[in-house]
């Protein structure tokens, strides 16, 4: 999977003249504190007249929504893709829908970061691997794969149901996690999860769900569930993946994982209002700039940088 900068991106960035105004007004997520610091630094280092400042800083991404909408800050980091919610929100308090910029990709096996998804069975299962069109229809509800015969097991195999584990659905705010907030848009493609999906959640001082879901994928022959690389345990094995069931499959290696031919790799973004500035697209150039992308790389989230994707 490639991520290129739509037209709308594009029109975003260009242009090289920007506006002589106040300082840039920018947010900073807790797992990204240390690229915006060196983002904001590196411009500001570069455009005295025009400084990047960090004026907000939160735990989390959810936090900058309403900030963002009403212009207080004109840049924020979002390590995940929007909510639902948080779309609605920005589009109805700005007038228009946020721009988002892809800026890095996540992860392989960052734990607590934004980590590239993996896909597990029990280490006696035969399956090597499988497609995302395969994953849509045993993960959604109604979905046409219920057994792993439907996959090309055979023998005693053939007839075993599969047994599915992931995180839970929606946290009681109403939004789900970030990760099904991705595999929702990436993988089930506008369709809802199995009502027999087993799911799990983070125990405060105890066991993250994504170990959780291992840990019973371990445990279970038939089961199936998502997680990442660095929650890996004795018992399971990833499976190759595919956009589809011709391929190409892959492992997802750190190579494959930067260049984004792995279908489950994950992206870093950076959000604007509907109508950024002139500042505002001369910062994100930057970002996207030799420069700003060579602080990804330093950076210890262990994202890559995009100029990594052929």
């Amino acid at each position: 999977m490639k991520v290129s900068l739509s037209v709308s991106a594009l029109a975003l960035l260009a242009g090289a003249c920007f506006l002589r105004a106040a300082e840039l007004p920018c947010a900073s997520a807790e797992s990204m504190d240390g690229l915006m610091q060196a983002w904001t630094a590196g411009f500001t280092a570069q455009h005295h007249g025009t400084p990047a400042r960090i004026t907000l800083r939160a735990k989390f991404s959810a936090d900058f929504t309403d900030p963002l909408a009403r212009g207080e800050v004109r840049v924020a980091p979002y390590a995940r893709e929007l909510f639902a919610t948080e779309q609605a929100r920005i589009t109805q308090l700005a007038g228009g829908a946020p721009q988002l910029v892809p800026v890095a990709t996540g992860s392989r096996a960052t734990k607590g970061g934004t980590h590239a998804i993996v896909i597990f069975v029990n280490e006696k299962n035969p399956l090597a691997r499988i497609s995302l069109a395969q994953l849509r229809e045993i993960f959604s509800r109604a979905g046409q794969i219920t057994t792993w015969g439907q996959l090309g097991l055979t023998g005693g195999w053939a007839a075993r149901k599969i047994t599915l584990h992931g995180m839970k659905v929606r946290r009681e705010t109403g939004n789900p996690p970030g990760i099904v907030n991705f595999l929702e848009n990436r993988l089930l493609a506008g369709r809802v999860w199995c009502d027999d999906l087993h799911e799990y959640t983070d125990v405060p001082g105890g066991a993250q769900s994504l170990e959780q879901i291992t840990r019973a994928v371990a445990a279970d022959e038939t089961a199936i569930g998502y997680s990442g690389f660095a929650y890996a345990v004795p018992g399971v094995k990833a499976l190759a993946l595919g956009e589809a069931d011709t391929g190409p499959f892959y492992t997802g290696t750190e190579a494959e994982i930067a260049q984004r031919r792995y279908p489950l790799a994950r992206t870093i973004y950076l959000v604007t209002g509907p109508a950024p500035d002139a500042v505002t697209r001369e910062f994100l150039r930057y970002v996207l700039g030799p420069e700003g992308q060579g602080a990804i790389t330093a950076d210890a989230q262990g994202f890559f940088p995009l100029v990594s994707a052929p």
